[in-house]
């Protein structure tokens, strides 16, 4: 009788602790964190938001990509504009004698001006290759604001998964006191003590893995922000609810938005311009001139005129006898029109898939973090309560309660990763539509 005492003296305080600790810990955590879903979404999108900016003006990748599109402004000067005027001067060796005196020197000025239209196709041509160019940049802007949604996302589930591992690892370390105390009063074999510090152990490695991964995204966002190694990133409490728009007026937002397929209808306007202006090369070009002729005094007396200065106007055509060229370049242009206009097509229909998709998986998340929240982690916490209560008599197998509680740590863990892959399905979607985009003049 004593023994038995002694032997409840020892399981009751640590059999309630158990029991108290899954009795409490599981509300709280969920009324904590949807406190913390929705106090927390505004701060949330403002971090991201700064860190967003913060790439855009440090990014090294992304400030070459504008100089690429400030680079294709200045095209249009150059292209735009007539050929330099020719200027050339003469002088004669041997003076060629006139009725009004010997000619001695010429000077030339002429200018080539091309077909009525050319020089406004070039800039025209000029202007959308810019404005491609600058769809570009906007790409390459939209995917770094992208991959810093998505490291930061990472970053998140990362340290939510470390809290909650180091949450679990708490409770496995109670399981080994207790396998321990009940070995030591005879009610428990030592495998159950082997089989709770087995579980703790691979926690442990679990736990020193994420702890490495999040080292090598901390890396990765430093890269993003062009930041020194080790540069300390600031992360969100708690991730707020997404929305999205109807597959519709995201299918009508792509289709007006996505820097890609702008970028496409550009170099296809593009190619028309070029096509135009191919056309109009087999067409004469038009040259005129001024020539002004020195002219020395006679010798002959009585000349009207004399010693006086001639000067020459002159007008001049370019021929495309060989229009074959220019034919080409007209059949090279139509080329790159068909080109990019099946390039536009497979295009639309590879957003519209990938658009599919990611709705799937926004979907799919959603009902993955709402079966783990609302169901399977409560069901879990119910069912490792029930074996606790039946081991304290001696009725429950240990190894079913460890493989429980393995359980449950998968389903928290699953239940941040669902919330977080919503989210990136989200930012997906936004980086599809051009959300982001600046519309700029050009």
């Amino acid at each position: 009788m004593r023994e038995e005492h002694r032997t409840r003296n020892i399981e009751h305080p640590t059999l309630n602790w158990k029991k108290r600790s899954f009795a409490l810990l599981a509300p709280l955590r969920f009324v904590t964190m949807w406190l913390l879903l929705l106090l927390s979404f505004t701060a949330n999108a403002q971090t991201i938001t700064q860190y967003q900016q913060e790439a855009a003006e440090n990014n090294p990748e992304l400030k070459a990509k504008y100089q690429q599109y400030l680079s294709a402004l200045e095209e249009s000067p150059i292209m735009g504009t007539l050929p330099d005027p020719e200027v050339s001067f003469s002088y004669f060796i041997k003076p060629i004698e006139t009725r009004v005196g010997p000619q001695q020197g010429r000077i030339s000025v002429s200018q080539m001006l091309p077909w009525f239209g050319s020089l406004s196709d070039q800039r025209s041509a000029s202007d959308l290759r810019a404005k491609a160019a600058f769809e570009s940049f906007q790409e390459s802007r939209n995917r770094i604001f992208l991959k810093v949604e998505q490291t930061i996302l990472e970053l998140y589930e990362l340290d939510e998964s470390i809290r909650i591992a180091e949450e679990n690892q708490a409770i496995l370390n109670s399981l080994v006191e207790l396998s321990l105390a009940r070995y030591e009063t005879g009610r428990a074999t030592q495998v159950d003590v082997l089989r709770a510090q087995i579980e703790e152990e691979d926690l442990n490695i679990q736990i020193e893995l994420l702890k490495d991964n999040r080292e090598v995204l901390i890396q990765r966002m430093n890269e993003l922000l062009n930041r020194s190694e080790g540069a300390k990133i600031m992360l969100p409490d708690s991730l707020g609810e997404t929305e999205i728009k109807s597959r519709e007026e995201l299918m009508t937002q792509i289709q007006q938005q996505n820097p890609n397929l702008n970028r496409l209808r550009y170099q296809e306007a593009s190619s028309e311009e070029m096509k135009s202006l191919a056309e109009k090369q087999n067409r004469p070009g038009i040259k005129l001139g001024v020539d002004y002729i020195f002219t020395g005094e006679t010798d002959m007396p009585n000349v009207a005129n004399s010693g006086e200065d001639a000067l020459m106007v002159m007008a001049g055509f370019k021929v495309p006898l060989f229009g074959k060229k220019n034919n080409a370049k007209v059949q090279q242009a139509e080329r790159n029109i068909q080109d990019i206009q099946y390039q536009i097509t497979a295009r639309e229909n590879s957003l519209q898939t990938e658009l599919d998709a990611l709705l799937r998986d926004y979907k799919d998340a959603q009902r993955k973090f709402n079966l783990y929240n609302e169901k399977q982690i409560q069901r879990i916490t119910q069912a490792i309560d029930i074996m606790m209560d039946a081991y304290s008599s001696g009725n429950s197998d240990f190894e079913e309660i460890l493989r429980m509680q393995r359980k449950q740590l998968e389903y928290q863990l699953k239940r941040v990763q669902a919330k977080t892959e919503e989210h990136k399905a989200a930012a997906y979607i936004r980086y599809l539509t051009g959300e982001h985009n600046e519309n700029e003049e050009l």
